[in-house]
């Protein structure tokens, strides 16, 4: 009785708090106009593409996931923030009631969403024409169902299915999230051995589980192959490798096409620096040019570039390595903006935004050094209690982890890639490292013990 009168109090301190942040996101939206990136235009071409059923000018750089979000708002930009806010409050209500779940704690739910729902990176990529927030909505709805799947009896594939479909659609709107299903399966495989279902079922339950994402990989696959001649996911993944070995391509072969695309990119890049903007995304500005100066088409001119990336990359490996290495810093050191260069945006905002950011990367500190800290709690008494709670931090960890390292290697990656997954990082961390300082609690000896003394704790 006492739990569920806690529960009541809960919920109606979590309804004034969703009411309080959706009155921010809407004095925001009255008083804002949409904000219009470099990557917005090839969102809304493809949008428009499918809403007329034409593809004849598509040049496979975007998948459909957040195109069809823009459709859904009748392609009214205005529409398209209002959506991405709405998905803003339920994202900030997952945190709150997925930390609640595991921790039974009101103040430390509403802690661990502030962090997300009123903190100006955030808002900002929900006033931002950009695919960010649509991305981090599926994945966090996809991780809710799948924190739950072990709620009651039954049904367990139709479960699968609908966190696999979820992700999807995530990985539709950012495809290096097509990471998320196969993980995602990995786990299953083992929920369902933990519950002692035959080897048959389960390895039928994961194929089953999987078609979603057969349908999906092939299906956008072929719609590349008949309007870019290429059987892939997306196109223009070369010129990420530009990203990487851009401010080396003078080492590039002399030969055509290459001393086109080398005279255009080196014209670009070195104008773009003198203008103080960052070499890293010259690529993207020239593509039109490129395909009319080589005659390339969009995915030959990418795959030229990859090329002869490559071969500078061959000649001084050292290039890729830094690489590499600035793109996971990139990623950790979060989505950075309204810096202090920032034209027509009040200081205090800035001073604001700058402490924000600060307090995210500083919460990152504890997520990366868990594995450290369970390691030392198991071996001062041999168990983690939490299973569940291990469980799906585990998930959360090798997820953003992985997904860190796999940008790193294809791409230079930015700080704006860790955003989808942070909703995750901050549910894990806090559900985490609760459940380690409660264990404590429980054994008030452990932070005195010495894993000689295991026997005797237990």
């Amino acid at each position: 009785m006492l739990g569920l009168t806690k529960k009541i109090k809960f919920e109606v301190v979590l309804i004034s708090y969703l009411v309080l942040i959706s009155v921010v996101r809407l004095v925001i939206f009255f008083a804002s106009e949409p904000i219009i990136c470099p990557d917005t235009q090839s969102y809304i071409d493809l949008a428009n593409m499918i809403s007329k059923l034409d593809l004849s000018g598509f040049d496979g750089l975007r998948t459909p996931g957040y195109p069809f979000i823009m459709l859904l708002s009748g392609l009214n930009l205005k529409i398209v923030v209002l959506i991405q806010m709405i998905m803003g409050v339920i994202i900030s209500y997952f945190i709150a009631a997925t930390v609640y779940k595991f921790t039974n704690n009101r103040v430390l739910s509403l802690v661990s969403s502030c962090f997300y729902s009123l903190f100006i990176p955030f808002l900002f990529f929900e006033m931002a024409i950009l695919s960010e927030t649509t991305a981090a909505f599926f994945i966090l709805l996809s991780f809710v169902l799948f924190v739950s799947m072990d709620n009651g009896k039954g049904q367990v594939l139709l479960k699968m299915l609908s966190i696999i479909i979820i992700s999807c659609i995530a990985a539709l709107t950012r495809p290096i999230y097509f990471a998320l299903p196969l993980l995602y399966t990995a786990y299953f495989i083992f929920f369902l051995a933990k519950r002692k279902y035959k080897f048959f079922k389960i390895l039928l339950f994961s194929f089953v589980s999987l078609i979603p994402l057969f349908i999906s990989i092939i299906g956008w696959s072929f719609v590349n192959l008949k309007y870019n001649n290429t059987f892939s996911i997306a196109t223009g993944r070369g010129f990420a490798f530009m990203e990487m070995a851009g401010g080396y391509i003078e080492l590039a072969p002399d030969d055509y096409p290459y001393n086109v695309i080398k005279e255009v990119y080196i014209r670009e890049r070195d104008k773009n620096i003198r203008n103080g903007i960052p070499h890293i995304d010259t690529i993207w500005g020239i593509t039109d040019e490129l395909q009319e100066k080589t005659g390339l088409s969009y995915d030959e001119l990418s795959q030229k570039v990859k090329d002869m990336c490559i071969k500078v990359m061959l000649k001084k490996p050292e290039i890729y390595i830094k690489a590499v290495i600035r793109s996971e810093i990139n990623f950790w050191k979060t989505f950075g903006i309204l810096i202090m260069t920032e034209a027509n945006v009040p200081t205090p905002i800035k001073l604001v935004n700058i402490i924000q950011r600060g307090i995210l990367i500083l919460l990152q500190i504890p997520f990366i050094i868990a594995p450290i800290i369970f390691f030392i709690n198991w071996k001062r008494k041999n168990k983690f209690s939490n299973y569940k709670i291990l469980l799906v931090f585990s998930f959360a960890y090798i997820l953003i982890l992985g997904v860190s390292i796999l940008i790193a290697l294809v791409e230079g990656g930015e700080g704006r890639f860790a955003m989808p997954t942070f909703p995750l990082l901050i549910i894990t961390t806090f559900a985490y490292y609760n459940s380690v300082l409660q264990e404590k609690r429980m054994h008030p000896n452990l932070l005195n013990a010495k894993p000689g003394d295991t026997m005797h704790m237990r």
